[in-house]
């Protein structure tokens, strides 16, 4: 997802699969928050034209701002600003935690098309560091939608080079700093991190940097994972 054409190609494909959403015409907000203006601009503004300043008002005001009929309509522009690093600020959890409740009801083909965009994602994270999204971020918002993990910690072996080792030495520390994920994913990066594949991708990274103090950094998150298969 590095290649913006690939970007491009997943970007359209949430539009097309979330284009028989309108926005619903009765969508409100606190005023006491929001200010009607506001609410009515960003009600009318055409969705692939939606500002930032728009998106990230409307995903800070989770709870006082839309009643969740709105989330099909703004998805694909809500996590094309995610992606791309247009929010400053929000993590992916802002865009996920809006979706999550309604999101195992959607048709399949609209499922799919998250899933595939969510991964493109995750190779753009893999792509350079630091990235305008942290992995630990990512894999958080995958697990609060109870996406398997599976195919996003496989990566880190597809994907080799020092960015991709640096990443994961992030969701090592995360593991550590950030609280745990819901069970089934706590329970799945463990028993990953647990096996022999982590330690070997920080190692060899840690190894062949020519950075001393990344290399102290991928040294020590290897140590950690090596710790946990004791």
């Amino acid at each position: 997802m590095r290649n913006d054409v690939e970007f491009d190609r997943l970007v359209d494909g949430l539009y097309a699969a979330f284009a028989d959403h309108p926005m619903p015409a009765d969508m409100e907000a606190c005023p006491h928050c929001v200010e009607p203006a506001d609410l009515a601009l960003f009600a009318s503004t055409p969705l692939r034209q939606l500002t930032t300043d728009q998106i990230d008002d409307y995903l800070g005001n989770r709870g006082t701002w839309g009643d969740g009929t709105e989330v099909p309509h703004l998805l694909p522009r809500l996590l094309e600003a995610a992606a791309s690093g247009e929010l400053s600020y929000l993590p992916p959890e802002a865009v996920t935690g809006r979706m999550r409740d309604q999101w195992h009801g959607w048709p399949a083909a609209e499922r799919a098309a998250v899933e595939r965009f969510l991964l493109g994602w995750w190779h753009r994270i893999l792509a350079e560091f630091p990235s305008t999204t942290s992995a630990w971020g990512l894999l958080e918002a995958v697990a609060e939608l109870e996406i398997d993990l599976g195919p996003y910690l496989a990566e880190f072996t597809a994907i080799p080079g020092e960015a991709t080792a640096r990443h994961l030495a992030e969701v090592v520390e995360g593991l550590s700093h950030h609280g745990p994920l819901p069970d089934r994913a706590q329970e799945s990066m463990r028993r990953w991190l647990a096996g022999a594949t982590p330690t070997d991708v920080l190692w060899t990274a840690a190894i062949t940097s020519t950075n001393p103090q990344v290399a102290d950094e991928l040294a020590d998150a290897a140590d950690a994972t090596a710790r946990l298969s004791h």
